[in-house]
């Protein structure tokens, strides 16, 4: 039977599971379940959302701008010029406000970092649970729990303050993206009505 081509990077029911099949972890259950566990999930389903929602905006952004040119020149066809011209400036308008949340909202940083978090909390508690790594031959599961569960608080702490800071720059980051697009537009409509003006002034010269 072929191997499915994607299969779950994590899941509680497995994690749990392991903890539960080891005797020696039942002292340290709680912690594991509810601390190490439950910020694996937690950091899981954040990258998982943010990854979502980054690839939704960047897709309307995309196809946004590629639709505004082409509405633009369709404009400058006789009798299209008010509902293109309406539709460009309610198609910028919705570019330049996913422009803008993804900046407020900075899905892309949020998704890159939630996953490394994710992964490197993960990998902390596997060495914890086989003893190896940092953990080899610390005297068994009594001893090396303390050095384990400082090693996730200090992670838990770091991603906080990594995830606060990550948002310092990004109201200006929105107000750039938010800019560029509006300026596009507005080149691109005034480019379009001087051509409108140029075409209109060519006729009457010809009449």
């Amino acid at each position: 039977m072929a191997a499915p081509l994607y299969e779950q990077l994590v899941s509680r029911e497995q994690l749990e599971s392991v903890i539960d099949s080891v005797p020696d972890l039942k002292p340290f259950a709680p912690f594991l379940k509810e601390r190490w566990v439950g910020m694996v999930m937690w950091w899981h389903a954040r990258s998982v959302q943010a990854r979502s929602s980054y690839f939704l905006l960047r897709a309307i952004i995309v196809l946004g701008g590629v639709m505004i040119p082409v509405l633009t020149t369709l404009a400058m066809r006789p009798g299209w010029q008010e509902d293109a011209t309406l539709t460009v400036a309610i198609i910028g308008a919705i570019v330049a406000g996913c422009a803008a949340w993804e900046g407020v909202a900075n899905y892309g940083e949020i998704w890159r970092e939630k996953r490394r978090s994710a992964e490197m909390l993960k990998v902390e508690g596997w060495q914890f649970l086989q003893l190896c790594g940092k953990y080899q031959g610390e005297g068994g599961y009594k001893a090396a729990f303390p050095h384990f569960a400082g090693e996730v608080e200090n992670m838990v702490a770091k991603e906080v303050g990594e995830y606060l800071q990550s948002f310092d720059n990004s109201m200006v980051q929105s107000k750039r993206a938010a800019n560029d697009v509006i300026d596009a537009i507005a080149e691109g409509v005034a480019s379009r009505m001087r051509s409108n003006v140029a075409g209109a002034a060519s006729q009457r010269s010809s009449d």
